[in-house]
């Protein structure tokens, strides 16, 4: 009798049964531990492991533990520094902590698209290889890099929650993995605030400005502290986010009119958490408000206490040109941005333009001298043939005009992002023939195309414009 049928169901049992991961061992280290190249004391260390860190074990002897280290190598630690634990992928999900994560056909860049998976949803791990994962992707296998990803055990706790952070660094390069031999994407500068979703020995996998994400070196970051802090928030820009969170990660649930103002609940990092009208709640960038805490407290201010603000250039004269930046836009922008903190600390301000529009030099220093101005400030960003020059100059002219300069000099000097230049005589026109107390501040080089892109972002928008508003409020006082 023909076993036909029976090696037909079985070969149908066999071919449609799900595959059952394997438990693996895993190597747990709760501090520094030494990987040698040999299970002994005299071989040579190779390299170090670290407090959290996970790695495969291969190969057990007596008192020593072989290991899969990144990269494909692989070393030996002492046993007592070890706590070996059993991981089983079937137990496992991961969550995707970007946008649209591609899933692939198989365990690299090179294999084909499958697909894609939204942020923070869940999938069953089938496998993992090298520094990619296999997860029941709509009922086929598919790859999703390991280092865009947050791995959980459904039998324990998982990861905890992306915490935010704040860049101490003056200069913070992204790179596009973890290592200083990777390629840099992008650069955060001090004081950016950005969520940290997951780490990796001494490298930290981030989420910053517009959902972009990649990784820094973490000991360049530090927890945001949130701070008591009372007042008003007052919106500078129409239809301001008003967001679920501090970050623009999350989602929008409101807008904001300009010149609308809202109680301040607290401050997180650079975002100020607000009491909506209704009752509710809501988190406001610091960089698109003007608060009287941002800036020096300014006692008995009159109307004998005037500023003029002048934007470099305008109309047919667009000034230093980037990429992408005219200059005559960016002093426009910045200007009226210091006029609205100014304004909320109690000065009378004037512009010399508020829209683009062309306006001699001569008007300019004639609004100042009409207006009896006590500081005229003129602001520009500057221009080379040097694609390498940077930084940030005041000038001034007469000696007089020194303590102007040098009250806004220091509040920049001390704070910015950008290399300090100093403060330098200039033989502008809007100076010499300026007889109030004037100075003219290049704010960065459109020239250089990574200053460029840096005075364009929000967050130095926010930093340049409040410190020059504190410098011309001490020069007063």
């Amino acid at each position: 009798m023909k076993s036909y049928p029976v090696l037909i169901l079985l070969f149908i049992i066999l071919f449609t049964l799900p595959s059952v991961a394997s438990a693996e061992k895993m190597a747990d280290f709760n501090q520094t531990v030494n990987v040698r190249s040999a299970p002994t004391l005299s071989s040579s260390v190779i390299t170090q492991v670290h407090q959290d860190d996970s790695h495969p074990i291969l190969e057990e002897d007596g008192e020593w533990i072989k290991i899969k280290l990144d990269s494909d190598k692989v070393g030996w630690v002492a046993r007592r520094l070890v706590t070996v634990t059993i991981e089983d992928d079937s137990a496992k999900t991961i969550e995707s902590t970007v946008s649209d994560l591609q899933v692939r056909a198989g365990p690299g860049k090179e294999f084909t698209v499958l697909g894609s998976i939204d942020l923070s949803t869940k999938w069953n791990v089938v496998k993992t290889e090298k520094d990619w994962i296999a997860i029941d992707y709509n009922g086929q296998e598919g790859w999703v890099a390991s280092w865009l990803v947050n791995s959980t055990n459904e039998s324990n706790q998982g990861k905890s929650s992306p915490t935010t952070k704040e860049v101490q660094a003056r200069i913070l390069n992204v790179r596009e993995a973890p290592g200083m031999d990777n390629r840099i994407i992008s650069q955060l500068p001090s004081g950016s605030v950005v969520e940290e979703v997951k780490k990796e020995n001494d490298w930290s996998f981030i989420r910053y400005e517009n959902g972009q994400t990649g990784w820094v070196d973490n000991s360049f970051l530090k927890e945001t502290q949130k701070s008591g802090i009372s007042g008003y928030a007052t919106i500078l820009y129409q239809a301001t986010n008003l967001r679920s969170g501090p970050g623009l990660e999350h989602g929008v649930i409101a807008q904001a009119s300009l010149h609308e103002k809202y109680q301040i609940v607290t401050k997180e990092g650079q975002w100020y958490q607000v009491a909506l009208h209704d009752g509710m709640s809501a988190y406001v960038a610091e960089w698109v408000v003007s608060t009287a805490s941002q800036l020096s407290t300014k006692q008995n201010l009159n109307s004998k206490e005037t500023v003029v603000l002048d934007a470099g250039h305008g109309g047919n004269d667009s000034g230093a040109q980037g990429i992408t930046t005219f200059e005559k836009i960016l002093t426009l922008r910045t200007t009226s941005t210091i006029a609205e903190k100014l304004k909320s600390a109690g000065v009378r301000v004037i512009l010399t333009r508020d829209s683009d529009t062309y306006i001699s030099l001569g008007e300019r220093t004639t609004i100042s001298e009409q207006y009896n101005a006590d500081a005229f400030v003129s602001i520009h960003f500057d221009s080379t043939v040097d694609p390498t020059a940077n930084g940030t100059t005041t000038y001034y002219y007469e000696q007089s005009d020194m303590s102007l300069a040098s009250a806004i000099h220091n509040k920049i000097g001390d704070d910015t992002s950008l290399r300090d230049r100093g403060i330098r005589f200039g033989n502008y026109y809007v100076l010499r023939n300026n007889r109030q107390p004037s100075v003219l501040l290049e704010l960065g080089f459109l020239s250089n195309p990574w200053e460029e892109q840096l005075v364009n972002r929000i967050d130095y928008q926010a930093e340049i414009t409040t410190e020059i508003a504190d410098g011309i409020l001490s020069f007063l006082q």
